[in-house]
C-alpha cells in the first residue's frame, strides 16, 4: 500500500523542497491553513503544491475559528507575555496541529510532516499518538504559517501592518470600542465579528505605530495590542477588584501554558472557564485615543467609560477578513 503523508505547506523555498522529497517517496497531500493575514496568494499557492507533485493541495479557511476560539480567548484573558506583547505562532500553532490530524484522517494519511518543530510534534502527538510525525527543516519566509495570522505577524522582511509613530503624529484617531460580555461587538457603533474587530482597528491603530514589538523577534500586532488595552481597561471598571486582582494571576498562567506549546494542557480548560465567567459583567464602551505609538483612553470627563445596550449599527460588509479569496471548494 502507497504511504500517503499530510505535509504542512506553507509555501517557500524550504517546503517546496520538502514537497518534492517526500512526493518521491508515496503520496502528498498538501495543507495550509490561512490564519487570516489577509495577503496569500491561493492560486499561486496550489500550483506551487501541484508543480512539487501533491497529489492534493488542501487550503483550509481557518480565519473565523481562528478569531473565535483562539484569538477571542486570548483577548478574554488579556494574554500578554511578559506583560507587554501578544502571543503569535503560539495561538495558531494548536489550530494547525488540529487540522493537520483532521485532515490526515478525512484522506487516510498514515503520517503528518512539517516544519513547525518540537512544539508542534508534541501538539499532533497528543491529538493522534498512532500518527507517524516527520520534522522537516523548513526556514525562511511563507506565505500561509502560523506566524502570519489575523491576530499579529512576524517582521521578519520589515513591519507591515504599523507605521513609523512619528509618521501621523499630531493627527490622533478617537475611537470606540464596544465590548458586551468580554466580546467585541462594535467599533464606532458599527456591529462588528470579532474578526472585523481586530482587522479594524489594528489598520487605524497600525497607521499610528501601535502595536510594533522589537524584542527577540520583531512582530506587528495593532489590532490585538489596542483591543487588549481597551478590555483591561473596560475590566479595572467592572470587576469586583478581588476578583481582577485573582483574574490577573489566571491570565498570566494563561499566557504562559499557551507560550509554552500546552494549549492541551488539562489546566488550560478549567482556565477558559474562569475567564469566560468573570466576563459576565464586562460590559460598556472604551473611548480610546490612538497616537504617538499608544493607544489611550480619552480624557473626556463622563465619556470614559459607559454601560452599554444595543446602540451599535449593523456591520456594512467593509473589509471583512483581507483580500484573501477562498474558493468554494476547499482541495484541489
Amino acid at each position: 500500500m502507497t504511504r500517503r503523508v499530510v505535509l504542512a505547506f506553507p509555501g517557500g523555498h524550504g517546503s517546496s523542497a520538502a514537497l518534492e522529497l517526500l512526493a518521491g517517496q508515496g503520496e502528498v497531500v498538501a495543507f495550509a491553513a490561512d490564519f487570516g493575514a489577509g495577503d496569500a496568494d491561493l492560486c499561486a499557492l496550489r500550483r506551487q503544491a501541484t508543480a512539487g507533485g501533491a497529489v492534493e493541495t488542501v487550503v483550509a479557511d481557518v480565519r473565523e475559528d481562528f478569531a473565535n476560539s483562539y484569538c477571542l480567548l486570548a483577548l478574554q484573558a488579556n494574554a500578554l507575555m511578559l506583560d507587554r506583547h501578544p502571543l503569535v505562532e503560539a495561538l495558531a500553532r494548536p489550530l494547525l496541529a488540529s487540522q493537520l490530524v483532521a485532515t490526515a484522517r478525512d484522506r487516510n494519511a498514515s503520517a503528518v510532516a512539517h516544519g513547525g518543530g518540537e512544539t508542534l510534534s508534541s501538539m499532533i502527538a497528543a491529538l493522534a499518538p498512532d500518527l507517524e510525525i516527520v520534522e522537516l527543516g523548513v526556514r525562511g519566509e511563507q506565505e500561509l504559517s502560523t506566524s502570519r495570522t489575523l491576530w499579529g505577524r512576524a517582521a521578519t522582511s520589515g513591519y507591515r501592518w504599523t507605521e513609523d509613530a512619528v509618521v501621523n503624529l499630531g493627527m490622533p484617531d478617537e475611537v470606540v470600542v464596544t465590548f458586551e460580555q468580554g466580546v467585541p461587538v462594535a467599533v464606532d457603533g458599527e456591529t462588528v465579528s470579532v474578526a472585523e474587530a481586530v482587522q479594524r482597528l489594528g489598520h487605524r491603530a497600525g497607521a499610528h505605530g501601535i502595536g510594533r514589538f522589537d524584542l527577540a523577534d520583531r512582530y506587528d500586532a495593532p489590532g490585538a495590542a489596542v483591543l487588549i488595552a481597551a478590555h483591561q481597561e473596560l475590566e479595572s471598571v467592572t470587576l469586583d477588584r478581588d476578583l481582577a486582582r485573582f483574574k490577573r494571576g489566571v491570565d498570566r498562567r494563561w499566557a504562559e501554558l499557551v507560550h509554552d506549546g500546552l494549549w492541551f494542557s488539562p489546566l488550560r480548560e478549567p482556565l477558559d472557564a474562569f475567564v469566560r465567567r468573570a466576563q459576565e459583567r464586562v460590559s460598556g464602551e472604551v473611548r480610546l485615543v490612538l497616537h504617538a505609538g499608544s493607544a489611550t483612553v480619552a480624557d473626556l470627563p463622563g465619556r470614559r467609560l459607559r454601560p452599554v445596550g444595543r446602540r451599535h449599527r449593523r456591520t456594512t460588509g467593509q473589509t471583512p477578513l483581507g483580500n484573501t479569496q477562498h474558493p468554494s471548494t476547499q482541495a484541489s
